[in-house]
């Protein structure tokens, strides 16, 4: 049985940070191709240079991801395993639930096939990812 409804899955992903540029309709679109996933605690779910298949939104919960940067966790409202899909590339770490948790899986098929009819959905993700490079690339002010 669903946890979320549809309307709340909207609403959801419209707070969610990758897609935070998307217009309403279009978060209909990607709430159309999303699937809820219940983690429990200490489930992988992927692993470093594993297939690149998936990306996840947070609900609840958290999830925490290893790999040669180091560790850190992901919590509602926030993505993880974008950028190995648009790079194409395998997994380039381990991630695993920390806690029981709630995640809205979109499967990279899916999300490709829905940019490939849909620009302004590019254009907002694009928005999103260049905001987060500059973010991270900007010299701390401490």
């Amino acid at each position: 049985m669903p946890e979320l409804t549809r309307i709340q899955a909207v609403v959801f992903l419209q707070s969610c940070d990758l897609f935070s540029y998307c217009r309403a309709d279009e978060i209909l679109r990607i709430a159309g191709i999303a699937q809820e996933r219940r983690l429990r605690a200490g489930e992988k779910v992927y692993v470093d240079n594993g297939p690149a298949d998936v990306l996840y939104c947070v609900v609840h919960g958290e999830v925490r991801l290893r790999g040669p940067q180091g560790e850190r966790a992901v919590g509602p409202l926030h993505t993880f395993g974008v950028r190995d899909i648009l790079c194409g590339r395998l997994r380039g770490e381990d991630a695993e639930a920390r806690v029981d948790s709630l995640v809205l899986a979109i499967e990279a098929e899916d999300l490709f096939d829905l940019l490939s009819n849909n620009i302004e959905i590019v254009k907002a993700l694009f928005r999103h990812v260049l905001q987060d490079r500059e973010a991270t690339s900007r010299p701390s002010s401490d």
